[in-house]
């Protein structure tokens, strides 16, 4: 199993609200989805109001993927900000979609310059 930096890049704000999480597999999955949140969990702290996940490089995600990010979401606070996914893929999109986490999660794509194309916001 790869070491969990090499799985997830976790990189806080500078006054430690915000967290980004880069997923650098191309499946989030039961072979992943355990160690996600005990990496979550070492790093949790009160103060985080606001998670984006970098979805970039995910092709394909599961039902324990899904779980994972259902856990993530219930620690955050939805009426300051949801969970969001960068860059998600079609696949995941889809995935996503089906579930009715769309209604639950931000999603957003980013073009090359890294500025917002589209936004898919859940109902206030």
């Amino acid at each position: 199993m790869a070491e969990p930096s090499k799985l997830f890049n976790f990189d806080f704000s500078d006054d430690g609200v915000a967290l980004r999480i880069a997923v650098a597999r191309a499946k989030f999955d039961v072979s992943c989805a355990s160690q996600f949140r005990t990496e979550i969990d070492k790093r949790w702290n009160e103060r985080i109001h606001r998670v984006s996940l970098d979805f970039t490089n995910v092709e394909f995600i599961d039902s324990s993927g899904i779980g994972a990010l259902v856990s993530l979401q219930k620690r955050l606070d939805p009426s300051v900000s949801p969970l969001e996914l960068l860059n998600p893929s079609p696949a995941v999109t889809t995935v996503v979609e089906l579930l009715r986490l769309h209604r639950v999660f931000k999603l957003t794509h980013l073009d090359g310059a890294g500025a917002r194309s589209a936004e898919h916001l859940p109902p206030s």
